[in-house]
């Protein structure tokens, strides 16, 4: 059970846009890709951004010795550019098959060769991503730089708001995560950062999980939750639902 609230949707697509430009930006800058100059990325579909180091890993299993591919388009269709082949159709069957089979029927993908510069374009046909599967990402990328279970991040904040961006709790608290600080997705990264230093000061996961809760009663305080029947439930809701998040592909990582 989500406790009650006062809510206002927010426009959280451009939130997951933003972010998605940042973490393309984050391959370009350790070398995995390059993005073109001219390559406007104000609106990158976080459907198409979010597969890039899948894309990525594809290419450099394919061919020998790659040359740094170049993203010249990324909105609703990504250009993935291969330069410096001057035979690319084997390699290029073969790296459309493995995309298909790693992205699935819900991505389209052709190669487009012009010289010795091969275009992989990449439509997304599904439907689009809700805000769940969309902040799986930031999740992970948080719970890795804290040495979280990205699990337990994910079932606290769907128990917290139920990935609602404007989620309003008691006491001035808001966001994802019902905090008092940070915006939008930032409010990940603190949130983890915050259970990180519990768990390095040996806090146990329960009374970690419970001072994230959302709706105190009034006047209780917090070393007194288990006392509380609503925010024990909660608590053990929370813990209850990180197996399913791990049955979905959000796995532990090695600390």
């Amino acid at each position: 059970m989500i406790p009650e609230s006062v809510e206002t949707r927010i426009s959280e697509r451009s939130l997951f846009e933003d972010y998605a430009a940042v973490a393309v930006m984050k391959l370009d800058s350790v070398g995995a890709l390059k993005v073109d100059n001219d390559c406007n990325m104000q609106h990158p579909e976080p459907e198409l951004a979010y597969v890039l180091p899948l894309i990525v890993g594809a290419y450099n299993e394919i061919v020998e010795k790659p040359t740094t591919p170049i993203v010249t388009r990324l909105d609703d269709t990504l250009y993935f550019t291969m330069s410096g082949y001057r035979q690319f159709k084997n390699r290029g069957i073969r790296l459309n098959r493995l995309l298909q089979k790693k992205l699935g029927k819900r991505y389209k993908t052709q190669i487009v060769s012009e010289g010795s510069s091969h275009t992989l374009v990449v439509t997304y046909d599904g439907e689009p991503w809700d805000t769940e599967q969309l902040t799986a990402l930031p999740v992970m990328e948080a719970a890795q730089i804290h040495h979280l279970d990205p699990a337990l991040l994910m079932s606290l904040i769907q128990h917290v708001s139920n990935f609602n961006f404007s989620y309003r709790g008691r006491k001035d608290s808001r966001g994802i995560l019902s905090l008092k600080e940070g915006e939008g997705i930032e409010q990940i990264f603190i949130g983890a950062e915050r259970l990180g230093k519990m768990f390095q000061v040996g806090v146990s996961q329960e009374n970690a999980v419970a001072t994230f809760y959302p709706d105190p009663e009034i006047n209780s305080k917090p070393e007194n939750w288990s006392k509380s029947p609503l925010t024990k439930s909660w608590v053990d809701q929370v813990l209850s639902d990180v197996e399913f998040y791990h049955e979905n592909g959000l796995n532990r990582f090695a600390n």
